[in-house]
């Protein structure tokens, strides 16, 4: 006689169905084609990509929109009676005003300080110009020694020449006795800085090969300026005019300056109004397409 095992299951049969009654075969599980397989797959990637996609458009859409809505933001501003470009204009133009008025006062020359000085001859008693220049003037008992200072390479020669330096005399002693209290000092200056000028025209002509002066005195060194009437220098420069000269092309910078920032100030303020409907336009467009996508809210 054969035992069966009633409770153990033959391996791979199949379990029964409400179809299939217990005791008859059940038939095996329709296998899907690979090729059917394989088009769902791809069905559903693309569906998945395409949602991406729709997601990335929603986000550059609204990132749009908030970039329009400052620009309308900014166009209705602008366009107010009252905004800030407007008052920005105003404060310019009052600064062009006060830069107006500093420039007619600048333009007024005003006398110059001025006062003789005899017709001494300045004797040129040493003029070397060399490695190492060297000038030595003497007027009015007083000598003057210029020297450049060497800025010597490693070769042993000189990379660029240098400014003449005042190794002795005192220019102050030169003031007239008869020259005002009020003026010393500032004679006394202008002199200084007219025998530096005076040393370094010098220098420069032995280096050039070119004629020296004849006989120049100390009235050479304080002629009065045809402008002014102040003091000019050697070579005919009046420092008092070069001040106002120079006062009156810090002003002109600034005034043009002032013009420039105010045109600025117009020009953006004109091209955010003109801007205006074309952003407004913009915002429609942008809307219409997050409605499209299903985007209709305000995130």
């Amino acid at each position: 006689m054969v035992w069966r095992n009633l409770f153990h299951k033959t391996r791979n049969e199949p379990e029964p169905t409400a179809d299939a009654p217990r005791g008859e075969p059940v038939p095996p599980a329709r296998k899907v084609p690979e090729a059917a397989q394989m088009m769902a797959s791809r069905t559903a990637g693309h569906q998945q990509t395409s949602d991406t996609q729709d997601q990335r458009r929603i986000a550059g859409l609204r990132r749009q929109r908030l970039a329009i809505l400052y620009d309308i933001e900014q166009g209705e501003l602008a366009a107010a009676a009252e905004n800030p470009w407007t008052d920005r204009i105003a404060l310019l133009g009052e600064a062009l005003e006060t830069v107006a008025t500093d420039l007619a006062t600048s333009a007024q020359v005003e006398p110059g300080p001025w006062h003789p000085l005899p017709a001494e001859p300045i004797a040129i008693e040493r003029l070397e110009a060399g490695d190492v220049a060297t000038v030595v003037l003497a007027a009015g008992g007083e000598r003057f020694l210029y020297t450049e200072e060497p800025d010597w390479a490693e070769r042993g020669h000189q990379v660029a020449r240098s400014e003449l330096g005042l190794r002795a005399g005192v220019a102050g002693r030169l003031v007239p006795e008869d020259t005002p209290a009020a003026l010393r000092q500032a004679l006394a200056d202008h002199l200084a800085d007219s025998l530096f000028v005076l040393a370094t025209d010098l220098r420069d002509r032995a280096l050039d090969d070119e004629p020296l002066p004849e006989e120049p005195t100390l009235a050479d060194l304080a002629r009065p300026c045809p402008t002014c009437g102040g003091w000019t220098d050697w070579r005919g420069t009046c420092q008092a005019c070069a001040r106002r000269n120079a006062a009156i092309a810090a002003l002109k910078r600034e005034e043009s300056r002032l013009l420039d920032e105010r045109q600025r100030e117009a020009d953006e303020r004109n091209r955010l109004v003109e801007g205006l409907p074309i952003a407004r336009r913009r915002q429609r467009d942008v809307a219409t397409e997050l409605a499209r996508l299903g985007d209709t809210g305000f995130q």
